[in-house]
Protein backbone atom coordinates (compact mmCIF):
# COMPACT_ATOMS: atom_id res chain seq x y z
CA UNK A 1 0.00 0.00 0.00
CA UNK A 2 1.64 3.62 -0.97
CA UNK A 3 0.38 5.67 2.30
CA UNK A 4 1.66 8.77 0.43
CA UNK A 5 -1.78 8.34 -1.40
CA UNK A 6 -4.48 8.16 1.63
CA UNK A 7 -5.09 11.92 1.96
CA UNK A 8 -4.86 12.03 -2.06
CA UNK A 9 -6.34 9.57 -4.10
CA UNK A 10 -8.14 7.53 -0.92
CA UNK A 11 -9.62 10.61 0.20
CA UNK A 12 -11.17 10.99 -2.81
CA UNK A 13 -12.63 7.87 -3.28
CA UNK A 14 -13.78 7.62 0.30
CA UNK A 15 -15.50 11.19 -0.30
CA UNK A 16 -17.14 9.55 -3.58
CA UNK A 17 -17.89 7.14 -2.13
CA UNK A 18 -20.05 8.46 0.81
CA UNK A 19 -21.48 10.96 -1.63
CA UNK A 20 -23.00 8.17 -3.82
CA UNK A 21 -24.77 6.64 -0.37
CA UNK A 22 -25.95 9.97 1.10
CA UNK A 23 -27.73 10.69 -2.46
CA UNK A 24 -29.82 6.94 -2.57
CA UNK A 25 -30.13 7.40 1.25
CA UNK A 26 -31.78 11.09 0.34
CA UNK A 27 -33.91 9.89 -2.48
CA UNK A 28 -35.10 7.03 -0.15
CA UNK A 29 -33.84 4.21 -3.20
CA UNK A 30 -33.21 1.52 -0.72
CA UNK A 31 -32.79 -0.80 -3.51
CA UNK A 32 -29.79 1.10 -5.41
CA UNK A 33 -28.09 1.64 -1.94
CA UNK A 34 -28.11 -1.66 -0.94
CA UNK A 35 -27.22 -3.29 -4.45
CA UNK A 36 -24.08 -0.88 -3.97
CA UNK A 37 -23.36 -1.33 -0.53
CA UNK A 38 -23.19 -5.21 -0.64
CA UNK A 39 -21.05 -4.90 -3.78
CA UNK A 40 -18.50 -3.57 -1.69
CA UNK A 41 -18.80 -5.49 1.28
CA UNK A 42 -18.69 -8.94 -0.58
CA UNK A 43 -15.97 -11.01 1.41
CA UNK A 44 -13.96 -12.82 -0.81
CA UNK A 45 -10.69 -14.79 -1.15
CA UNK A 46 -8.39 -12.04 -1.11
CA UNK A 47 -9.87 -10.18 1.95
CA UNK A 48 -10.21 -13.44 3.80
CA UNK A 49 -6.04 -13.76 3.88
CA UNK A 50 -6.29 -10.15 4.61
CA UNK A 51 -8.37 -10.38 7.38
CA UNK A 52 -6.11 -13.31 8.74
CA UNK A 53 -3.08 -11.18 8.32
CA UNK A 54 -4.63 -8.37 10.38
CA UNK A 55 -5.75 -11.00 13.23
CA UNK A 56 -2.08 -12.59 13.60
CA UNK A 57 -0.91 -9.00 13.73
CA UNK A 58 -3.49 -7.87 16.32
CA UNK A 59 -2.57 -5.80 19.25
CA UNK A 60 -4.31 -5.66 22.86
CA UNK A 61 -6.68 -3.46 23.12
CA UNK A 62 -5.30 0.02 25.05
CA UNK A 63 -6.56 0.66 28.26
CA UNK A 64 -7.18 4.11 29.65
CA UNK A 65 -6.84 4.94 33.12
CA UNK A 66 -7.79 8.32 34.93
CA UNK A 67 -5.64 8.97 38.03
CA UNK A 68 -7.49 10.48 40.84
CA UNK A 69 -6.35 13.26 43.54
CA UNK A 70 -7.81 13.29 46.54
CA UNK A 71 -8.05 15.40 50.01
CA UNK A 72 -9.35 14.13 52.72
CA UNK A 73 -8.76 14.56 56.83
CA UNK A 74 -6.10 11.51 56.81
CA UNK A 75 -3.28 13.30 54.93
CA UNK A 76 -1.99 17.28 55.45
CA UNK A 77 -1.97 17.63 51.31
CA UNK A 78 -3.52 16.46 48.40
CA UNK A 79 -2.26 12.86 47.31
CA UNK A 80 -1.93 11.32 43.90
CA UNK A 81 -3.59 7.81 43.76
CA UNK A 82 -2.92 5.96 39.95
CA UNK A 83 -4.01 2.10 39.28
CA UNK A 84 -2.92 -0.47 37.75
CA UNK A 85 -3.09 -0.80 34.08
CA UNK A 86 -5.37 -3.82 33.58
CA UNK A 87 -9.13 -4.40 33.67
CA UNK A 88 -9.76 -4.52 37.54
CA UNK A 89 -7.57 -1.21 37.92
CA UNK A 90 -10.31 0.56 35.32
CA UNK A 91 -13.15 -0.77 37.46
Amino acid sequence: MNRDKLRTVAFEGIKKFLAKLHIYKSMGDFDAAKKMFDGYSVVDEEMTRVRDIVIANKVPRRINLQPNVFLDSTHPEPYYKGYDETFEGVV
